[in-house]
């Protein structure tokens, strides 16, 4: 999915056609076999779907999954006119009898969820039936509040597992080359981590070696990087390397700075995105514990009133995105609620095979189950 619809940094002009003409391919075949007319003039606002074959005995049926279910460039909007549309698209999707079923992402989670026991019995919850999805993608970190199998609310926070690389590569460059890469500081856009640089070949490499040195930092606490033969030096027209340790706690604070600089003041002209009641976030987990208090103010939810609050999407495999959430929650609901035993603990966090997979193993049971 990620690979058909996000290009790497320097992309050729012959990758992008290629990607270009595969979702083409793509979305045409998915309009023969949803029946939706190419002439309808309104392809452009139809969300885009992909077919996943289930798991279903007897093969046969197939699960739509949207492709952009949380674009972050809604978060600027009305939270409850977002979910408006969202469910919209979700009831009006229509399809040939016996080929195709929908199940938004949030409840395909919890299905996922439910099938593999990592939710609490009905005895063990008290017959609570609310769940919180904390679903932390590329670019975006959504939030959603799933009740009896329907996605009530939803928002999107602009800080996902992409972040931390970009944050990476802006110290790199400002490291290496001396440039910063500071935004205009206006707080009306929504924020971008992405770094500007001008040398589209050496941005690539440090990409390339960053998201390498991030997925390492997931497992440890240092990781070397070597990029050899970056640039030249003018002056002494000798190549230079880029040779450099870097530990975990440094990505993480250049996240924190991005946080407390960018995304926080863009947040607080989103009415409905963080809590009033709580003070303005300073870091990762106190933006979590404001925009899960606000999620169950719109929803008029308690923490005790929740069944489970899950960790999903390749970002969570983050250390400081698990860390930050424990302590968010815990602000919120007391230590007991993200570590305590039985029926107190709420917050489930996957293995790792699971936490990126959840979802579409979820859509596949959930279309089993309801065929």
């Amino acid at each position: 999915q990620e690979a058909l619809l996000s290009g790497g940094v320097g992309e050729s002009v012959g990758e992008r056609a290629a990607r270009q003409a595969i979702r083409d391919a793509a979305s045409n075949a998915l309009d023969q076999v949803l029946g939706n007319s190419a002439k309808d003039g309104g392809s452009s606002q139809r969300p885009l779907f992909v077919l996943d074959e289930s798991m279903a005995s007897g093969g046969g049926s197939y699960n739509v999954r949207p492709i952009f279910t949380y674009p972050s460039s809604t978060t600027g909007a009305s939270s409850n006119d977002y979910v408006g549309r969202y469910q919209h698209a979700v009831k009006g999707l229509t399809s040939p009898e016996g080929i195709a079923s929908f199940v938004p992402e949030p409840v395909a989670i919890v299905a996922g969820a439910e099938y593999y026991n990592l939710l609490p019995t009905a005895t063990s919850s008290g017959g609570l039936q609310s769940d919180m999805v904390v679903d932390v993608g590329g670019t975006s970190t959504c939030i959603s509040m799933v009740s009896d199998g329907e996605v009530v609310y939803s928002v999107a926070l602009p800080v996902g597992g992409e972040t931390f690389v970009d944050m990476l590569v802006s110290h790199l460059i400002q490291g290496f080359y001396g440039e910063s890469n500071d935004g205009d500081g206006d707080s009306s856009e929504i924020p971008s981590s992405k770094p500007s640089f001008n040398d589209p070949s050496a941005l690539q490499r440090l990409y390339e070696a960053s998201t390498t040195a991030v997925h390492e930092l997931s497992r440890k606490t240092r990781s070397q990087i070597n990029i050899p033969y970056l640039t030249m030096d003018l002056e002494t027209r000798k190549p230079k390397h880029l040779e450099v340790g870097m530990a975990r706690n440094v990505v993480d604070a250049e996240v924190e700075g991005y946080i407390r600089g960018s995304v926080v003041p863009y947040l607080n002209h989103a009415t409905t995105v963080l809590s009033k009641g709580l003070p303005t976030p300073i870091n990762l987990s106190t933006l979590l514990s404001s925009a899960i208090m606000a999620s169950l103010e719109q929803t008029a939810h308690t923490p005790q009133m929740l069944r489970s609050v899950l960790l999903v999407g390749g970002g969570g495999r983050i250390p400081m995105v698990r860390e930050a959430l424990k302590q968010g929650l815990g602000y919120l609901a007391g230590d007991a609620y993200v570590s305590g035993s039985g029926g107190e603990k709420r917050l489930i966090v996957p293995e790792d095979e699971l936490v990126e997979e959840l979802c579409a193993l979820g859509a596949a049971v959930w279309g089993s189950s309801a065929r």
